[in-house]
């Protein structure tokens, strides 16, 4: 990370990594996608995320599947175990959460078109969560639980979609729900617009949601929770050892069960 991206994640708690993606990895994960469509769906109206909120409120719930994206059939899972340890990526997550990060869930799709609703914003420094959180301790950044937002369609500013509270990764109150709501103090909250191809890193700590999709065309994130290499917060999934043996040694790596000493390092 450079000095000004250091800056920028501990003094709002999230950075967007432009061009982490190069076009034809962009294209072939759209493509597993489209492979697929038929088993994305919008999510259930008794689910709703919008937590009540009028101003989150959307004619349709976001657009997910049940997909398992590493065991997808070749070659359509190739682009998503590549984001398990991608070397654009790596690095950074090196100096966010540490040399033996893991995948603690996911990945996950998150869509959205015209007409989705918001999610309530959750999360936040308090109440305090030792699963999710965000120090700075001996001239470092330490995480919790980090997501890595890949970005396969563009987000432009006033689509909608991510959002967050900037700085509340670090907040000593916690935020009150009419905020969370956005019904109240609309001018902390901020939407994050980024190219198709980038990464929206944030700590679990920053208090963050989505807003309702007003973009033209749909928005396509996959999402995966990273965490340090001795904490789980989403479980610990078993993977069988033939799916292990087809990955490369970066991505059994960040598959490992998580403990602390001896872990293997995703080499950069």
């Amino acid at each position: 990370m450079t000095e000004h991206e250091r800056y920028l994640f501990d003094l709002r708690g999230y950075l967007v990594v432009e061009n982490a993606l190069g076009p034809e990895e962009v294209q072939a994960a759209n493509a597993a996608l489209d492979q697929h469509w038929d088993q994305v769906r919008p999510r259930a109206r008794e689910s709703s995320l919008s937590g009540g909120s009028e101003a989150l409120r959307g004619e349709k719930g976001r657009l997910e599947a049940a997909l398992q994206l590493l065991r997808l059939a070749k070659p359509w899972c190739e682009p998503f175990r590549q984001m398990l340890a991608h070397p654009r990526i790596v690095p950074y997550l090196h100096d966010l959460i540490g040399t033996g990060f893991r995948l603690d869930h996911g990945p996950g799709l998150i869509a959205m078109e015209q007409g989705c609703e918001g999610h309530v914003l959750h999360g936040g420094s308090e109440p305090y969560d030792p699963s999710q959180f965000y120090i700075h301790k001996n001239g470092r950044m330490y995480n919790g639980l980090t997501v890595v937002s890949w970005q396969l369609t563009e987000v432009r500013p006033g689509d909608g979609g991510f959002c967050c509270i900037p700085g509340s990764h670090k907040g000593n109150v916690a935020c009150p729900p009419d905020i969370k709501r956005w019904e109240a103090h609309r001018d902390c909250v901020v939407q994050v617009a980024a190219p198709a191809g980038s990464a929206v890193i944030f700590t679990e700590a920053l208090t963050h949601g989505t807003l309702p999709w007003r973009g033209q065309g749909q928005r396509r994130s996959i999402l995966y929770k990273m965490s340090p290499g001795f904490l789980a917060y989403g479980g610990v999934p078993a993977f069988p050892q033939d799916f292990l043996d087809e990955l490369t040694p970066n991505q059994r790596a960040v598959l490992t069960p998580p403990f602390r000493p001896n872990r293997p390092v995703v080499e950069v």
